[in-house]
């Protein structure tokens, strides 16, 4: 906990807050630190099951920090990226489901957070830009990964080249994001957080991985398939289910 990142936990949904307004959210050392702090913490957590992340003010996040980018020491910025990195790691591959909660922009860095989170509800004040170019870096943050899974290969490139800013309901129309929620993106995103809150824990985190090992051959996939059914089918999670399933009870996974 922060002042520039709260974080508060009920019935298994962690909600995640980025709130430093006066900077539009903006991915400043005082606001990053915390947030790579609190999504690790997170991952340990039992009493969290999904992550629910939103922006406090008039924007999700407008991305990086230009005034720390002076590129004059080329190793510390390699050391900032990959402390960065960690914020997609476990938005992206952690244990616990993600949901990211987007009211006002999400440029650049902030667009790559979203994206990197398993469900994306948009805003109707939401718009959506991958400005990199417009600063002469390319994207980063994950966002060459995660934006030719929603958009396909050639809108992607087209997307990032140009650096065009999509307002919510094109966004959606192109499958940038999954829902516009018209009363703002929090309250349709906390309902989508709650019900992957009562999901299989164990099976969110094991699909998780997979999905984020990217497009593979058919064989790695079905060889970690079968590690990762031979893992659940032994766990708690499933015996619980299976009972649940032949009383025609339904699956208690929600125990927080």
């Amino acid at each position: 906990m922060s002042e520039t990142v709260s974080c508060t936990l009920a019935d298994g949904v962690a909600l995640v807050t980025l709130s430093l307004p006066e900077k539009r959210n903006a991915l400043v050392p005082e606001l990053a630190v915390p947030l790579i702090a609190t999504l690790e913490a997170l991952q340990g957590d039992a009493a969290c099951r999904s992550i629910l992340l939103a922006g406090d003010g008039r924007a999700f996040c407008a991305g990086g920090d230009l005034s720390g980018l002076d590129g004059d020491d080329p190793m510390r910025m390699l050391a900032t990226m990959r402390d960065l990195h960690r914020i997609i790691r476990a938005l992206a591959a952690g244990r616990k489901a993600t949901v990211a909660a987007v009211d006002g922009a999400a440029f650049g860095a902030g667009l790559s957070i979203a994206l990197a989170c398993d469900i994306v509800i948009a805003g109707p004040a939401a718009r959506f830009c991958a400005a990199f170019g417009r600063v002469g870096l390319i994207p980063d943050l994950g966002l060459l990964w995660t934006l030719p899974q929603r958009l396909g290969a050639g809108a992607a490139r087209e997307f990032m080249m140009l650096c065009e800013v999509l307002d919510a309901g094109q966004a959606h129309a192109a499958g940038l994001v999954d829902h516009i929620s018209p009363d703002g993106a929090l309250a349709l995103a906390k309902e989508k957080a709650r019900r992957l809150a009562s999901a299989a824990p164990e099976a969110i985190a094991l699909t998780k991985t997979a999905l984020a090992r990217g497009p593979q051959g058919l064989n790695p996939l079905l060889d970690f398939e079968a590690q990762a059914q031979a893992l659940l089918l032994t766990g708690a999670d499933y015996a619980r289910a299976r009972t649940a399933f032949l009383t025609k009870a339904p699956a208690p996974f929600l125990t927080v």
